[in-house]
């Protein structure tokens, strides 16, 4: 169960990553005029979005509900927070990467075309809409029925049609395979690259700005790599639907990243290539035997 003083902790860096984010979207136009420090704003703005969606998932985890197996009670209560979330992180990334190609070589040249415009809108409103929704959320997941036993639960899970038992274990052995060697593979290539990152830095004629945007995604992509993982594995094991799902949506974000590092980054040393095409046979096997496994899980369900 969720402490009282954890919680408050987690709910203070809540609203502290919220607090920044509203900070950037109010006051980052003022430094247009330095697009390096701009930029920096962005990323770390897309990243407390992304660690916020990872610290609600814990909180998920952390919960009586989710270990009792009614995942998809949590996911039908806070599933508009979820999505909303995912629209605003996308819109975000989307918005930062349109005004800073416009403005990076003339900082002073006019960037607002109509469709940056209505991009800037739609991030504006989901902005605002993501912050109410997050924040009641985050409070809401301090109701300490969620976190022990209890007869609203019990009513709940008696609604919850169960699956039936077979006698025959679905789950993929090779898929979960492929998760374990590909967590311990992850954290050794995320070390390696940011060692790769400080070598370049020092004896390549590496541009800052390029550095900062390399680095800050790389670790944009280990909290997608995490979070597919743990989708994955534990979607599998527990024989569910939408725990898998989501690990099969976060592959094509992941095979992107792996793709951007093989082929798109300022410096591809050989090494760099060979790692990541490591982790686009690894995105390719998962996600090949995920959707095998999504449908004999399909199949089960529908006897």
């Amino acid at each position: 169960m969720l402490q009282t003083s954890n919680y408050s902790l987690v709910l203070s860096l809540q609203f502290l990553l919220l607090s920044y984010d509203l900070f950037v979207n109010s006051f980052s136009e003022l430094l247009r005029a330095a697009p390096v420090i701009q930029l920096v704003l962005f990323i770390i703005q897309d990243i407390a979005v992304l660690f916020n969606i990872i610290i609600i998932f814990l909180m998920f985890f952390n919960t009586f509900v989710f270990q009792a197996g009614l995942v998809n009670l949590l996911f039908h209560k806070f599933k508009g927070t979820i999505i909303l979330t995912a629209v605003y992180f996308a819109l975000s990334i989307s918005f930062h990467v349109w005004v800073m190609n416009l403005r990076w070589k003339n900082s002073n040249r006019f960037v607002w075309t109509d469709g940056l415009q209505t991009l800037f809108v739609f991030q504006r409103l989901a902005a605002v809409l993501y912050c109410y929704f997050y924040k009641r959320t985050a409070v809401r997941l301090g109701d300490p029925r969620f976190y022990q036993d209890s007869l609203w639960l019990r009513k709940k899970f008696m609604q919850v049609q169960r699956p039936v038992y077979t006698g025959k274990r679905l789950s993929s052995t090779p898929l979960e395979i492929l998760f374990f060697l590909n967590g311990w593979y992850y954290a050794t290539y995320f070390l390696l690259e940011l060692f790769i990152f400080l070598y370049k830095g020092l004896l390549l004629p590496y541009p800052t700005a390029n550095l900062v945007l390399d680095v800050a995604m790389l670790f944009l992509y280990l909290g997608i790599e995490i979070i597919r993982l743990f989708f994955g594995t534990k979607g599998n094991l527990c024989q569910r639907k939408m725990p898998l799902g989501i690990s099969v949506a976060l592959t094509f974000p992941s095979t992107m990243m792996a793709s951007y590092y093989l082929l798109l980054q300022t410096y591809v040393l050989r090494l760099e290539a060979i790692m990541n095409g490591i982790l686009l046979f690894f995105c390719g096997s998962e996600l090949l035997l995920e959707v095998l496994t999504l449908t004999a899980f399909s199949s089960m369900d529908r006897m």
